[in-house]
């Protein structure tokens, strides 16, 4: 993970919901802080070593030698040195391979992107001499300013001792550069900032070059290896925290943060601010991470990246002091002053606050970024603006906006990213009413979330994709999916993602008949969301407990459940969650006798659904309005309504909606005297209904045939179905239509004795 947030990519898997500070505006009339000039350290890349043999099982030692050298040139903090990080994302988007020397226009372009005033390169060859090999290394240190090269210098060092390789071209590097030599003290921290041994140090570079090319599982088994290697070397388990965090694993993530926390006690302050901003950000202590990232800032005024984290940990706790952070920034000598990244943070701490703002920003870090050639930051971007539209609800600009973040993400190589963009492309497409093209970037995302060995984001992707088959009517596939995604969420400690996925398993067991174990299971998915006080969670599973409630015909119990939900979804920001559990309140209300309160409410519900492009809710709701003008007795109102919304209700692949439409519309039929096209309709549901074994659905159109043959004048087997229909109802647990067969039982009686 990037330590204090910054370029931490996409959310993983589930759709990120940015929270509204209290005082996440810069207010009129603040004084502006007092911008202090800053000095800026000279910049270095260390881009990395040409193996001249070319021998395979030589290549090791390029990211050896970067690594070392970087901390023998950091040490002291005289240089400003480019992350590892940063220079592997530049030499992707020029793209440039290990060279010994670069052209002019080659080094302009590394001036900007990563920020580099030198850049080291060279060469190395292993040579035989005496039973042993001999390394010759060959330096070349060019300024990206004037395009010359300052120093070239070649030494010459045993293998088994890389290290003082290193160091010898360190000091000969720093006396190029004019930098004094470093105290003892700094010389102890850099050699304690590597690892023990050779083998440990091989590992250790190959393991972190694997993290900046997305092979998180790659990366997985080297940082293992090389902390068997070297087992207190504390940015082993630091770096290995970070391949266990981007696949999902986020308790093993956490162990290995706080074991790098422990073990960092000979590191040099920066190290372990670094190792402490990680290890907060494991435990989501967002407090903390500003905290180390604030002092990190401090430290090293000029550093771009430290004022990148501060502002984008910022972010999660006063968005004014991310936005004065990155004012800070844009004061910084070019180019840093003008780099891309600030922009996109930017755009991220605008976001719920002016989405005016946000996109002005999110346009300058694409233009920027696109210009540089950075698919990971235009990725990035897109996956911000996509998470923020989508968030508001489905619509064309967040299909497309997530579109462009997937194919970025996919040029910058980021399988792992893609899969991500995949997961909330699919979301809106469930959304949107389109079942099969969201099944199919649900799978995709599975394959590839498979490939990168992310089983955190399987698990949220398998989960989503068993969801959509309970829509689907496809309640057997839909069992085995919502189980493999609780055994992979399980493997991966994430309670979260365990509760929603045992919150679907309620709504497929309530949907095919099996109250009392739905609500047992929705009891089970409530304790676990409630072991980590998530709200969003509570909030998915309170309302499976109201719409169980409701089946029972407990309405008082049904009202405190969704009202609570409703409360939750207010306080998360969810706004179209929260929009659907106030259609369940109006849904209630005409249950209560309501029925003038509950039209209104329900075609307040049915605007917003039509304008968010949420075209299953707004079928759910005009069903619901249909059933209400019944009850009303507005027949010709529920009729006009039945018309207008038939081509949209044809477009609908949701089986439980297409079956809820369909009966509604028959009961609509009848009550305008069609008998015959009631029936017609009527039929093919309980065929329906029957296929899929949906219990509830079957009932209430059981419930809509006795109506039906009471139309029709066949009172004594109307009578007799309805009985019948009263005991099953009972025995299944569903008191509602148990009440409502009696009710129309006594209400054709009374018919037929005053006949």
């Amino acid at each position: 993970m990037d330590d204090c947030g910054v370029g931490a990519g996409f959310c993983r898997g589930r759709r990120l919901q940015f929270p509204v500070a209290a005082e996440a505006c810069i207010r009129k009339g603040e004084p502006s802080a007092v911008v202090t000039p800053v000095r800026p350290r000279r910049s270095v890349a260390v881009l990395g070593f040409r193996n001249l043999p070319n021998r395979p099982e030589d290549n090791w030692l390029s990211p050896a030698f970067s690594e070392m050298l970087n901390t023998e040139l950091a040490a002291g903090g005289s240089l400003r040195m480019i992350s590892g990080e940063d220079v592997a994302r530049a030499k992707r988007e020029l793209p440039l391979t290990d060279e010994d020397s670069l052209a002019q226009s080659t080094l302009e372009r590394l001036r900007t992107n990563p920020g580099a005033d030198m850049v080291v390169l060279g060469s190395y060859t292993l040579l035989p001499r005496n039973g042993q090999n001999v390394i010759r290394l060959d330096i070349r240190l060019q300024d990206t300013l004037r395009g010359e090269t300052i120093a070239e210098q070649a030494i010459t060092g045993n293998e088994i001792d890389l290290f003082e390789l290193a160091n010898q071209a360190g000091v000969s590097l720093r006396q190029s550069l004019g930098v004094s030599t470093i105290s003892s003290e700094a010389t102890n921290a850099a050699r304690a900032a590597l690892p023990s041994n050779e083998q440990a140090a091989r590992l250790y570079a190959q393991g972190r070059s694997k993290l900046w090319a997305y092979d998180f599982v790659g990366a997985r088994e080297l940082l293992q290896k090389a902390i068997t290697a070297d087992p207190n070397y504390p940015l082993s388990h630091a770096a290995l925290s970070e391949a266990l965090w981007h696949t999902g694993f986020e308790i093993k993530a956490r162990d290995e943060a706080q074991l790098a926390s422990e073990l960092d006690v000979h590191l040099s302050q920066e190290q372990r601010l670094l190792v402490e901003a990680q290890y907060r950000r494991t435990l989501h202590d967002d407090a903390k991470v500003v905290e180390a990232c604030q002092s990190l800032f401090q430290l090293f005024p000029d550093s771009l990246d430290y004022g990148l984290m501060l502002a984008s940990a910022q972010i999660g706790t006063k968005r004014s002091d991310s936005l004065r952070t990155l004012a800070a920034l844009r004061n910084l000598p070019p180019p840093s002053n003008a780099d891309a990244r600030i922009d996109m943070v930017e755009a991220s701490a605008w976001i719920n606050l002016d989405d005016t703002k946000a996109r002005a920003a999110a346009k300058r870090a694409i233009d920027k970024a696109s210009a540089q050639g950075s698919h990971v930051i235009v990725a990035r971007t897109y996956g911000f603006l996509c998470q923020m539209d989508g968030g508001l609800g489905a619509s064309a600009e967040a299909v497309k906006e997530c579109t462009d973040a997937l194919k970025s993400g996919l040029a910058a190589k980021d399988i792992n990213g893609a899969a991500m963009m995949r997961n909330d492309l699919a979301s809106l497409y469930f959304q949107m009413g389109d079942l099969a093209r969201s099944e199919q970037m649900f799978r995709e995302a599975i394959a590839e979330f498979r490939q990168v060995g992310n089983e955190g984001g399987m698990a949220v992707s398998l989960a989503n994709l068993g969801a959509s088959r309970v829509a689907d009517g496809d309640l057997s596939g839909a069992k085995k999916l919502i189980d493999q995604s609780i055994v992979e969420y399980q493997a991966v400690g994430d309670k979260e993602g365990v509760a929603l996925s045992i919150n679907n398993l309620g709504d497929l067991l309530r949907e095919s008949g099996d109250l009392q174990t739905a609500a047992t299971t929705y009891q089970q998915a409530r304790a676990t969301a409630q072991e980590i006080g998530d709200k969003s969670a509570i909030a998915y599973v309170t309302q499976g407990l109201g719409d169980v409630a409701v089946d029972r015909g407990d309405l008082a119990a049904a009202r405190k459940s969704y009202e609570e939900a409703l409360s939750l979804r207010k306080q998360a920001g969810e706004l179209q969650f929260a929009a659907e559990t106030e259609l369940s309140l109006a849904k209630l209300a005409r249950e209560e006798g309501h029925a003038a309160d509950a039209e209104a409410a329900i075609r307040k519900c049915r605007q917003q659904f039509h304008h968010d492009n949420q075209s299953d809710d707004e079928i759910d709701s005009t069903t619901s309005l249909m059933e209400t003008l019944l009850s009303e007795g507005n027949f010709a109102a529920a009729e006009k309504e039945r018309k207008d919304s038939q081509t949209l209700a044809a477009k609908t692949l949701n089986q439980l909606l297409q079956l809820q439409f369909e009966v509604i519309s028959a009961r609509v039929e009848l009550a305008n005297g069609d008998t015959a096209s009631a029936k017609v309709l009527l039929q093919r549901a309980m065929r329906s209904a029957r296929a899929h074994r949906m219990v509830g659905m079957e009932l209430k159109t059981q419930l809509a045939l006795a109506e039906l043959k009471t139309k029709q004048g066949q009172r004594a087997q109307a009578q007799a179905d309805l009985s019948a229909l009263e005991k099953l109802a009972r025995n299944d647990g569903f008191g509602l239509i148990a009440v409502k067969a009696v009710s129309m039982r006594n209400n054709g009686t009374k018919e037929t004795r005053s006949n």
